[in-house]
């Protein structure tokens, strides 16, 4: 049984959502995400469960070592985890990787827009960030669209060994992030 939501680790919030440091309670609910295939099938295929626990860690670590890692995204209105945003690291202190993934049930919602702007609003202050780069398959029309609503700019297509395929790859610079109020969905 995981917390209460108010009783998780808050990294910030809208009316709508929230998100929280991932823990091991998630496990479950990132079975309806991580572990559904025809969630997954764009960005390389489900992920093994037994896996779960070590991501978990790994986003823990993150947090604590740059200051910024992929959360749980949960909708207030019903507390459950609706899906994960955030950022994946890979060394270069003044680069990171935005992500994004949510269960079937909540496509079509919003949730992916508002807690992708919600992560921007976090990051603009890091103090060694410069840029974000974030990748969509190509097919993913929604994604595309979702990452240039963010002001994203289109850098080029980019092999991904991860997916085994090529895609479109986009940048957005800490100093273009928006500066606006919180958009409700």
């Amino acid at each position: 049984m995981c917390k209460k939501s108010n009783e998780l680790t808050v990294i910030a919030e809208t009316t709508r959502i929230r998100l929280v440091s991932l823990e091991e309670c998630h496990v479950e609910s990132l079975k309806q995400i991580w572990g559904d295939e025809s969630v997954m099938n764009l960005c390389g295929g489900a992920t093994d469960f037994s896996k779960f626990h070590k991501i978990i860690r790994a986003y823990s670590d993150q947090q604590m070592n740059y200051g910024l890692s992929v959360y749980g995204v949960i909708d207030k209105k019903v507390e459950e985890l609706v899906g994960v945003s955030g950022f994946n690291w890979y060394g270069d202190t003044a680069e990171t990787e935005l992500i994004y993934h949510y269960r079937k049930k909540s496509w079509g919602l919003g949730f992916a827009f508002e807690a992708a702007l919600l992560c921007l609003d976090v990051a603009k202050n890091h103090s060694s960030l410069v840029r974000i780069t974030s990748s969509a398959d190509s097919r993913n029309a929604a994604s595309i669209r979702i990452l240039e609503k963010l002001g994203f700019r289109f850098k080029g297509v980019q092999w991904f060994e991860d997916t085994q395929q090529e895609e479109p790859t986009f940048e957005l610079l800490i100093t273009d992030i928006k500066t606006k109020e919180m958009e409700e969905v």
